[in-house]
């Protein structure tokens, strides 16, 4: 037996020489580990994106390759076009040892090349977690108040928790309350839009009751609704105005729709006029690019008189994004909890 193999089966009899040897296989372990995933994610990224240059002149390529490579691999659409991401922010790797696949997620969201640098020499140095170190960049691709206050007139400031998740509010599509009087029952379909009932829709209905709304326009009972679960609708996404806007075809019923713009309830995202604002935009058009199907849920206008919504995307993977906390998870959106901004122009 070799020396190296036999100092492999020495069992530590001090507390000293088993905190060296758990350093040695598990620690290093580790390191090794997360470096191959690094290089693992960015040389995918690299295959991804050379193969798109390739065919950068027909339209909507990129999104429909990265659903079939999701479906024929088996694998998340979002780590597809994370690796994509790092390869463009990273596009020659030189990858620190002291910072793996998680610090690296984080990094790619620094839109100026010049502070993703600082901010990549930073972590390295000061041993920063991928937490630590998304704490720091949030002020850099979120909040920089000049940038806010040249475009808004009003000077942002960062709310304590401002990236905590939201509770998303969806309800169930089809689900309809009844209003009126006994002798003209109507069905309220959101939106200020609603429906009258004929004499057979209308018998044994009364005002105050949830009904369910199915294709052909036939209303059924529905005993077990709650007001929470109003006010959800099938919809297709027509426009990403910015990060947190979208002009929508919502589905009322089943021949009746409307176009409305939509703001996302809870959250708030750079204005356009800045990078991160630029950044936040490219990110939600890349979620919708994956998009199968799209349901939304509303609640009343705000006090600017805006829908505010949920947004949940289904997508070819089976995942279903909730909108809303993937712009505050990614770094692209702060809480709107006890922020006020004048962000309701019309885009230029």
């Amino acid at each position: 037996m070799s020396k190296s193999a036999l100092a492999r089966k020495v069992i530590p009899r001090t507390y000293a020489e088993l905190r060296h040897g758990v350093e040695e296989t598990l620690l290093t372990g580790q390191r090794r580990i997360e470096e191959a995933k690094v290089r693992t994610y960015w040389e995918t990224g690299r295959l991804i994106h050379e193969h798109l240059l390739r065919h950068e002149d027909r339209a909507d390529y990129g999104a429909q390759v990265m659903g079939k490579l999701g479906d024929d691999l088996g694998v998340s659409d979002r780590l597809l076009y994370q690796c994509l991401q790092f390869v463009r922010a990273f596009p020659i790797l030189h990858a620190r040892a002291e910072l793996g696949w998680a610090h690296y997620r984080v990094l790619v969201r620094v839109e100026d090349k010049t502070q993703r640098g600082q901010m990549e020499a930073e972590a390295a140095k000061n041993g920063w977690t991928s937490r630590q170190l998304e704490d720091r960049i949030r002020p850099v691709t979120l909040l920089d108040a000049t940038s806010i206050a040249e475009t808004s007139g009003t000077p942002g400031t960062r709310p304590s928790g401002s990236s905590k998740p939201l509770a998303p509010k969806r309800g169930t599509t089809g689900l309809c309350k009844i209003i009126g009087t006994a002798e003209s029952l109507s069905v309220d379909l959101g939106f200020t839009s609603y429906l009258d009932l004929t004499e057979d829709q209308a018998d044994g209905l009364k005002a105050g009751a949830f009904v369910r709304l199915d294709s052909k326009e036939n209303f059924r009972p529905a005993e077990d609704a709650k007001s929470s679960d109003l006010y959800t609708y099938r919809a297709e996404i027509l426009r990403v105005v910015d990060g947190d806007t979208l002009w929508m075809k919502i589905y009322l019923g089943p021949r009746h729709w409307l176009k409305e713009k939509l703001r996302l309830r809870g959250l708030d995202c750079p204005e356009m006029a800045t990078v991160a604002g630029k950044a936040a935009k490219r990110f939600v058009e890349t979620l919708v690019a994956q998009a199968t199907a799209v349901t939304i849920t509303t609640t009343k206008p705000d006090k600017y008189d805006r829908y505010l919504s949920d947004i949940f995307l289904d997508t070819n993977s089976g995942e279903e994004i909730f909108l809303n906390n993937a712009l505050l998870e990614n770094g692209h959106a702060i809480r709107k909890d006890g922020y006020t901004l004048s962000d309701w122009e019309e885009p230029a």
